[in-house]
Parts: C-alpha cells; structure tokens; sequence
C-alpha cells in the first residue's frame, strides 16, 4: 500500500488520504478545514491526475471529512462514491448547507474563490453514491486485480464508517473518527476482533488524561447541574455544538435532565438551523432503523473496558438508545431569534442556546451568543467537545476570568465575566480505547492521522512501547509511505 496524507498540514482539518493498492487509487474522505478560507481550506488535491481515482471512500459527514467532496469530485467524474446509507441522507444536508455559508462568506469575508462547489456538483456526487450497509463486505475488480472493502459502525455519529480494506491477502483498518463508548442517541463502535497488518487510527485525544475514577456520566451530571445553576441564578447558558450529532446528542441530554428533575422546566431553549435540520434527517433514519442498518452489532467486537456506568443515573439506556425528533416538542425549542441578540447586551430571560459552531468560529450563531453572553457573571458558556486551540472557542478556553477577549468578526471586546467551563463529553475515542485496539489487533505498522502534533506524538511514543514489533508512522503531509 502507498498511503499519502493530503491534508497540507498536521492537524485536525482538511482530511483526505490517498490509497494506491495494486490496480486501485481510493480516496478516504474529502474535507475541508473549518478554521481556513478559501482554497486553503482544501487537501492538496494538485497531485492527483484526472480522472485517476477509482472509488471515494467516505467515512462520516462532518465538513472537516466531507467539505470538498464536491471539488475532488469534479476532477474525478469516474469515481465510485462509498458511504453507508444513513450518512447518504445527511450528505446533501450538510454540502448544501455549506454551499449557502460560502456565498454569505464571499460577501462578508470579500473570498472572491466562494463558493467553491456549486448545487449541482453536490447533486453529481449523489448520482456516484454506491451504499455500503455494516459488515457486508464488497469486492471491487479492475484489470484482474481485486479488492475487498467493508465498512463497520464506528459510532462518534449518525453513519460513521470505520474501513477494512482486504487485498493480496493483506488487511488495512481505518478507524476513521471513532467512539466506543454509548451515546444517548448512538450505539458505540461495532469492530470485530480481527488481526491486521496496517492499522490508520485517529489520534484527536492523545493529550486528554483521566484520573482512574473518571467517569463520562459523571461530566454529563456536572454539566447539568452547571446549566441548572446558571438558570437558577438568572443567568443564561451557551453550548457550542456541533451541527452533526452534537447538537442532538445535547439536546437529548438535556431532556434526560429535565425528565429526572435536574433541570429546571420554564427556560426557553434555543437552537440553530443546520442543527435542527438535521434532526429531521435523523427522525427518517430512526423511523426505519432496519434500512439503514444502524443496530448492527458485531459478534466478537473488540471492547476497550471504556469509561462509563451504565447504571449511572445520567447513563444512556442499556437497552434503546436513539433520537427522536418529539424531543424538540417536548422541550418546546426555539429557532434562534439572531437579530434579537446584540454584542455586550445580556439576554433579559434566562435562555439555554445549543447552537453551533462547536469551535466558536467567527459569524455562527455561536459566536453571535457568545459575545452577548461572556460579560456577564451570571452566565455560563459550556464547551462539551474536542476545540481546536487555534479558534475562537480555543482562545476562549486558554484564558482566564477578567481576561479581555476580542470578537475580531463584531469589533467587539469585552472582560471574561461569564463562566467558561469544559466538560469531557467528546464524541471521540480516549486514547487508552484507541490503544487498546491497536493492541488487540496486533498490527505490523500503524500509521498516525487527524490528530494535532502534540497529540500524535503521545501516540507515537506510547505506541512504540506497546507494540515494540511494529512500524510507527507519524506521516508529513503529502508525503508517500509504503506498507
């Protein structure tokens, strides 16, 4: 196998690898950098020729693994579109969505390359879309020469694929974004235990440490009685999400907590478009659960002793898990009223906001509450998940209260007055689950991706010493290995 890394820097960001196996050229994802502009926001699409590559395999549709789909796409009429049924749904949703945010962005930002798709190319990647149900494996024929793909649930969100490939009696594992533990609304990673000779694993919480007693039902517990606290002093509560699977798994959460009393009921909650949109797409999947084959279960699945208490009062169930969109009803959620909302001018009513950026990237209705809410000390703003240090959300969370914080977008600045607090509720694997894999799968080299520098280097190291036999790549950018 030649494995090259297309994202032009080490980061989380513009995720695209390129594969050649044999007679095969594959791509795995196409992203886009969601803190980057224009056409540096993009993998460096330059050395693949036209019309070379053979299939596109997808592994999740957050914009960071899907953004540019429709640019590579162009260059590669031919190309057979992989994805699992569910995330075939959530595609357009997602792409067209980006679609409108770049034209807005062309305007406001003068980036005279947006959009860099149109509707159209959306509409041309779902006419190569070739479905990839869990466990069925595929087999693909060129010149004589065969391959094997088959795609397993990777949880971390609705459709996620990691991705066994099989060729010339050799197996490749790519785990793309990945989550063993149960979420509200998303059954963990089904893997089956298998050897195989190259393991491609994420690597985003290298540098997230828990203490032995650590427990995620205990962070969904604080997190709760934070909001509570919030809303019961008169504040307001801001939680930056993630559009896709965040976003509901927040607001699931948050039904759990008014349901066992928790939280308080009265409290106007509001949250942002894509993010409900989404919701609908959810409530088709979960109306024909069989279809799109989201309860498959692995029979001998690898299973990292991960860290969760299902009899946990704040636990998901340990028998249904799921999202419907009733919740939105039952906790009467608003669409968000953004020309209500004024940098420096505190929210009268109490008011819960799940909307997104999860990062706090500049001009998201995140951003937008953020700068109403973080002067004053009666409010919280909650981040749940993995934020880049070099965002806004980042810059956030590395100061200190009193700080003096810029809202570059709105030429606003203000003291840090609010509470700024974090909760461990990633929606990816911690890095004991990630190494506990590797090791079960005993693989003669494992190759680093989607992980910051600090962060693969713990990898990097902590792999060398667990698997002292293997081969361990922490890839350049656009660099070629071979395996």
């Amino acid at each position: 196998m030649k494995f090259t890394d297309l994202n032009p820097k080490r980061e989380i960001g513009a995720h695209s690898l390129l594969i050649e196996l044999g007679e095969f050229r594959l791509l795995v994802d196409g992203g886009m950098s969601p803190k980057d502009v224009g056409l540096s926001s993009l993998p460096d699409y330059t050395r693949i020729p036209s019309d070379s590559i053979d299939l596109i395999l997808l592994t999740h549709c957050h914009l960071d693994h899907i953004g540019s789909l429709p640019c590579v796409h162009r260059s590669q009429p031919s190309a057979r579109v992989l994805m699992t049924p569910a995330s075939g749904e959530i595609l357009p949703v997602m792409l067209q969505n980006s679609y409108t945010v770049m034209l807005r962005q062309r305007d406001e930002k003068n980036v005279e390359e947006y959009p860099l798709f149109s509707r159209p190319e959306v509409d041309a990647v779902l006419g190569d879309f070739f479905p990839m149900h869990f466990g069925r494996m595929r087999e693909f024929v060129k010149n004589g020469d065969r391959l094997k793909i088959t795609f397993f649930p990777a949880g971390h969100v609705m459709g996620a694929a990691a991705v066994l490939l099989e060729h010339r009696n050799k197996k490749y594992f790519f785990t793309g974004d990945i989550l063993f533990r149960r979420q509200h609304t998303l059954n963990g990673a089904q893997i089956p235990s298998m050897k195989v000779d190259v393991l491609i694993t994420e690597t985003t919480r290298g540098l997230a440490e828990h203490s032995e007693n650590f427990l995620y039902e205990d962070e969904l517990a604080r997190l709760l009685e934070s909001v509570a606290k919030a809303i019961k002093g008169g504040g307001s509560c801001l939680l930056p999400v993630f559009a896709l699977g965040r976003m509901q798994e927040v607001i699931a959460l948050i039904y759990e907590g008014r349901k066992r009393g928790i939280l308080p009921s009265g409290f106007p909650i509001y949250c942002s478009g894509l993010g409900l949109a989404v919701v609908d797409v959810f409530e088709k999947i979960m109306r024909d659960r069989k279809k799109y084959g989201i309860d498959y279960a692995a029979q001998d699945p690898i299973a990292p002793p991960v860290r969760q208490d299902l009899r946990h009062k704040m636990a998901p169930s340990a028998d249904k898990w799921g999202f419907r969109k009733r919740i939105l009803s039952a906790l009467n959620v608003r669409p968000l009223p953004r020309n209500r909302i004024k940098a420096g001018v505190d929210i009268r009513r109490p008011s819960l906001f799940i909307v997104s950026s999860g990062m706090l990237v500049e001009n998201t209705p995140a951003y937008q509450v953020a700068a109403s809410l973080l002067p004053f000390s009666h409010n919280l703003i909650a981040f749940t998940g993995y934020c880049d240090p070099d965002t806004p959300g980042g810059h956030l969370l590395a100061l200190s209260p009193g700080d003096s914080f810029t809202f570059a977008a709105l030429e606003f600045v203000t003291a840090i007055g609010a509470h700024v607090e974090h909760y461990d509720a990633s929606g990816h694997a911690d890095r004991e689950d990630l190494l506990y894999m590797a090791r079960a799968m005993e693989p003669s080299s494992v190759v680093l991706s989607h992980g910051d520098d600090d962060a693969r280097h713990w990898f990097e190291n902590t792999l060398k010493l667990a698997l002292p036999q293997a081969r361990v790549v922490n890839p350049e950018p656009q660099r070629t290995y071979e395996f």
